[in-house]
């Protein structure tokens, strides 16, 4: 029978890889009230803590929004959010580039996350017919009354979309957030029109930072284990990289049309000056050594 290998009790309880289903686990790290383990089958790594959709709300309630006030923009002008001024949008436009050089004609499209309404805005002003699904009540309900837009809280499994209803489907930085990522795109798949588009966008576990991180914590014994904590932590449940978001999408129903790194702007770090320092530091190696921060995937449904 398939085990769990453990070293410590909080790391001991029962998981499976939600990409292949299997019970043989290896714990990578152990952080403060959780592990960091390896699908030894397919090479997912994820968080090993019990959630359910309760906790996963909670998690993401308005506080957690209005910490992160320059990251998320709140209270900004509206207008401003729409025009793409109040934040660097430069990532959401590439994105949108990116669907519409494969979809030059607009439709109907929604965002998975949509947080506070960052890319929505940006879509909407480009003509498209937008639609946003949000865990967070506060954030759903920022996107309808700040911006004018539909939005749903809840997970987009519970929102219960007809079959075919969409055209396009993003994922910004929200895959790996879900609580069963698999089950999450095949409902995308179900939502989206035949030949649809699906772009996501997520943390590359291979990154280059990712892997210094690991070494100073290899090679300390696991007592300097600050960097992993900024890099793996309880809101990112999942960490792919290009092998297994590949096989999360394949098993989805879609097939891959474009796979790109993404370096993290300096700007975008939330761990003030030293961090956006690190962050530029990496950022042209990243690039070198193709291993970028970030995943960019633009897929299809078959």
């Amino acid at each position: 029978m398939n085990t769990v290998t453990t070293s410590h009790d909080v790391a001991a309880q029962a998981c499976q890889c939600n990409l292949c289903q299997s019970e043989r686990i290896t714990v990578l790290y152990e952080l403060d009230d959780f592990a960091i383990v390896r699908c030894q089958e397919c090479g997912l790594v994820f968080l090993n803590m019990a959630l359910n959709a309760d906790k996963l709300s909670d998690m993401y309630s308005d506080n957690y929004y209005k910490e992160r006030s320059d990251y998320f923009q709140v209270d900004v002008d509206p207008d401003r959010v729409v025009s793409g001024e109040a934040v660097d949008f430069t990532n959401f436009k590439n994105g949108l580039a990116l669907l519409e050089r494969f979809r030059p004609e607009k439709g109907r499209l929604l965002d998975v996350g949509c947080a506070l309404g960052g890319f929505l805005g940006l879509a909407k002003q480009a003509g498209w017919t937008v639609t946003g699904v949000d865990i967070s009540h506060y954030a759903a309900e920022y996107c309808r009354e700040r911006l004018g837009v539909e939005a749903h809280s809840g997970l987009l499994t519970d929102i219960a979309f007809a079959d075919e209803t969409f055209d396009v489907v993003t994922l910004w930085d929200v895959v790996e957030h879900f609580e069963k990522p698999v089950e999450q795109l095949k409902e995308v798949n179900r939502i989206l029109k035949t030949g649809g588009w699906l772009l996501v966008d997520t943390p590359n576990e291979r990154s280059l930072i990712r892997s210094v991180a690991r070494l100073i914590y290899d090679i300390s014994g696991g007592r300097v284990d600050g960097p992993l904590k900024k890099l793996f932590h309880q809101f990112h449940l999942y960490y792919f990289n290009e092998n297994t978001l590949r096989r999360a999408l394949s098993d989805s129903g879609f097939e891959l049309v474009s796979l790109q790194g993404r370096p993290l702007p300096a700007d975008k770090g939330r761990a003030g000056l030293i961090g956006r320092c690190i962050v530029t530091l990496f950022s042209w190696p990243e690039k070198w050594l193709g291993r970028e921060f970030e995943l960019v995937a633009l897929a299809r449904k078959r």
